[in-house]
């Protein structure tokens, strides 16, 4: 979640319409719509359009606010809205609805609902850099990001503020305050910038307030805040060297990522011819596994009639066994009948002679078979 700073106007003129509408307004002059505008390049010739007397340093300054009130400050986001009273306390509260556009109204036509929950925080209560950030652009920026939204949300979570948010209360005062100085310079994000204007603010606060009786305490003065903007215009230079070098940088970076895309071309050519002709290579492995798929079938079919004649074999076997075994029978039969002829010894020779050249058939028979199996 991000921390914003929106002041209630130059003098804080607007910060009891902030507390009693619950609201947090963009102020300046930009009147137009702001839904939808996302893009600085366009937003700003917009803005251009419609004030075509600003300078081009007002119509960034507007538009950089403009984008960044209507577009990125978000629900959830904080803000911190400083006070104008004796205190100079710094209200804290959540934004709780989405930017909204209101036409009718003659100011204060964009807006933000917000939740004032987390009170109202002395100065002293936060680090001097947050007070530093706090007080920067403060003539001339009404709504920026705070960079040290961390810390902040570290010591209000972890600490107790000083009051509720209240509305203020104004008093009379007597000595007038000082004229705003209007500021047409560019926004700078640099933090070294940052600080240097603070102190050449700073230091004309000084001058301002007090009463210089010699011309020549001017001159000095005058002398300081003349050394003061020369460190500011050489950060500057510098700043814009360095943003040239990080350009050069990008460029160069950018060829690299083109040269790395182009070889990544030239290797993805390469994978797909290799994808060619792996696949080439499983088509012909896939034409000679079916071939020796068929040759198999083939010897397949051989083995089984193979198989089923030596069945066949098998059965005659069988019908020749059961007939040698009648044979036998039947000699045996005609042995008893015989009762101990001589012509019994003839015919019993006569049937060994059958039994043993049949049994030198059957052995012969299953050695062809075993050797066929094998």
């Amino acid at each position: 979640m991000t921390v914003w700073l929106c002041r209630a106007g130059l003098k804080g003129e607007y910060e009891n319409k902030f507390i009693d509408q619950n609201n947090i307004f963009l102020i300046g002059s930009v009147s137009m719509d702001l839904t939808g505008k996302t893009e600085m390049e366009e937003l700003m010739k917009a803005i251009s359009r419609a004030y075509p007397t600003e300078p081009d340093g007002s119509v960034t300054t507007m538009s950089v606010q403009a984008r960044a009130f209507a577009t990125k400050a978000k629900k959830g986001d904080w803000v911190v809205v400083p006070s104008m009273d004796d205190e100079k306390l710094l209200n804290i509260g959540e934004i709780t609805g989405d930017y909204n556009y209101d036409k009718t109204k003659s100011e204060l036509k964009h807006s933000h609902t917000v939740d004032w929950k987390y009170g109202a925080w002395k100065r002293d209560q936060f680090d001097e850099e947050i007070i530093r950030s706090v007080d920067a652009f403060d003539t001339f920026m009404m709504f920026f990001k705070l960079r040290q939204e961390k810390r902040i949300k570290e010591i209000v979570l972890g600490g107790v503020p000083f009051a509720k948010t209240k509305p203020l209360v104004k008093k009379s005062v007597n000595k007038p305050e000082p004229e705003p100085i209007v500021e047409s310079e560019p926004v700078f994000a640099n933090n070294e910038v940052t600080e240097l204007i603070a102190e050449v603010r700073e230091t004309i606060t000084q001058v301002r307030k007090s009463n210089f009786s010699e011309a020549a305490d001017v001159k000095k003065m005058i002398a300081e805040i003349a050394d003061v903007i020369d460190e500011i215009r050489s950060t500057i230079t510098e700043v814009k060297k360095a943003t040239l070098t990080e350009a050069a940088e990008i460029k160069k970076v950018i060829s690299e990522v083109r040269d790395a895309i182009d070889e990544a071309t030239d290797e993805s050519v390469k994978v797909k011819k290799l994808i060619a002709d792996f696949r080439e290579a499983i088509n012909e492995a896939a034409d000679e596994a079916a071939h020796e798929a068929a040759e198999v079938k083939k010897v397949i079919i051989e083995v089984r009639n193979a198989i089923k004649a030596t069945a066949d074999e098998d059965a005659e076997v069988k019908k020749v066994i059961a007939e040698v075994r009648n044979a036998v029978k039947e000699a045996e039969s005609h042995h008893c009948c015989c009762n101990g002829h001589d012509h019994d010894n003839g015919y019993a020779d006569n049937n060994r002679e059958i039994v043993y050249r049949f049994n030198e058939w059957y052995c012969e028979s299953l050695r062809t078979r075993r050797r066929f199996r094998r």
